[in-house]
């Protein structure tokens, strides 16, 4: 299956992909609040990162459109995380279709951690962003078995050959 990989650790994977895409001065574009990783791993490499507010005002989801336009064109990442940690938030279809557009908009990879794709309940039922037209060109979605099914650390990725093509980390981790 060329469009998917497994990573023994999410910790490692998200690291290693600020670590291959971020360069001193780059920006990053982070949830917030968030998993650390996204944050931390955007700092060591000298990156910058922009936090994203998630208010219960706007169901936890970043307002693309408060992200000044200097800021989005400079960003290379954004981390999203649906089913939200520590929010709850599910992300609908049309925030994916936002998501999707912004990155292509303006060149940014989405790396989103779904993590917690299978822990919702009810009528919120967790969506994949690869659901969405045009998606696999610009996001990697990230799972985690040991949240679903108690793997630690069972890791998955997926993603389309177009952004494995632009994708510096499959040719330089340990994973393989």
């Amino acid at each position: 299956m060329s469009q998917a990989t497994a990573y023994r650790s999410i910790k490692e994977a998200l690291a290693h992909i600020v670590w291959a895409y971020v360069d001193p001065g780059d920006v990053v574009l982070v949830p917030d609040p968030a998993y650390a990783v996204y944050k931390v791993q955007t700092t060591w490499c000298g990156g910058e990162v922009f936090p994203m507010p998630l208010h219960a005002e706007n169901d936890f989801l970043p307002d693309f459109a408060v992200i000044p336009a200097s800021v989005a064109q400079a960003a290379k990442l954004m981390f999203l995380n649906y089913p939200n940690n520590p929010t709850g938030a599910v992300a609908p279809l049309e925030f994916y279709e936002q998501a999707v557009r912004f990155a292509r908009d303006n060149e940014i990879l989405i790396v989103q951690d779904a993590a917690y794709a299978e822990v919702s309940f009810g009528e919120d039922q967790a969506h994949s962003i690869l659901e969405i037209d045009g998606a696999k060109d610009v996001a990697i979605e990230m799972h985690s078995f040991s949240k679903t099914f108690n793997m630690t650390p069972a890791r998955l990725w997926l993603f389309s050959e177009q952004v494995l093509l632009l994708c510096p980390i499959m040719t330089n981790g340990s994973h393989r």
